[in-house]
C-alpha cells in the first residue's frame, strides 16, 4: 500500500529530526525555531505512537514493488525504534522515576546515541523515498 510506504518515509524523516533536534540545531543556523517546537512532550508522544504503529504496519505490509518481508526491513525497524525512543521519554521523563535503573539506562542510551539514531532514521528515509525498491530499504 503507497498510504503506509509514504507515512514510512514522513514519520521517518520527521521522529528522526525530533530525537536529534538538540544535535542539528547546534550545526544548522535557523533549525533551533523547529527543534523548540520539537520539544514539545505531546508532540514528542503522538509522533512515537504514529512512528511505532506505523513500523509495525511497514513490517507487515507486502507491496508488489518490493520483496515479501525484507523490502521494507530497515525502515520499519528505524521507524519502530524511534517510536520506541520517543515513547518511552515521554512517560519517563518525570522526576519521580529519576532514581528508576531502567529508566537511567534508558536516558543513558538516548542521550549518548539518540542522535545517530535520528539522523540514520533521516537518511534511512530519504533513501527509502529514493529508492522504493531497493532490497532492505
Amino acid at each position: 500500500m503507497l498510504q503506509i510506504y509514504f507515512l514510512s518515509v514522513l514519520t521517518n524523516i520527521v521522529a528522526g529530526l525530533t530525537i536529534s533536534s538538540k544535535f542539528l540545531s547546534t550545526k544548522i543556523d535557523g533549525f533551533l525555531v523547529f527543534s523548540e517546537k520539537m520539544e514539545n512532550r505531546m508532540f514528542r508522544v503522538v509522533l512515537g505512537s504514529i512512528t511505532l504503529l506505523t513500523g509495525l504496519f511497514a513490517l507487515l505490509n507486502h507491496s508488489e514493488t518490493s520483496m515479501a518481508i525484507l523490502g521494507d526491513l530497515l525502515p520499519a525497524v528505524t521507524a519502530m525504534a524511534m517510536g520506541l525512543i520517543l515513547f518511552i521519554n515521554y512517560f519517563f521523563s518525570g522526576e519521580e522515576n529519576g532514581d528508576n535503573k531502567f529508566v537511567q539506562s534508558v536516558k543513558e542510551l538516548t542521550d549518548k546515541y539518540g542522535n545517530v539514531l535520528g539522523i540514520a532514521g533521516i537518511i534511512v528515509g530519504l533513501i527509502h523515498f529514493l529508492i522504493p525498491t531497493a532490497l532492505f530499504l
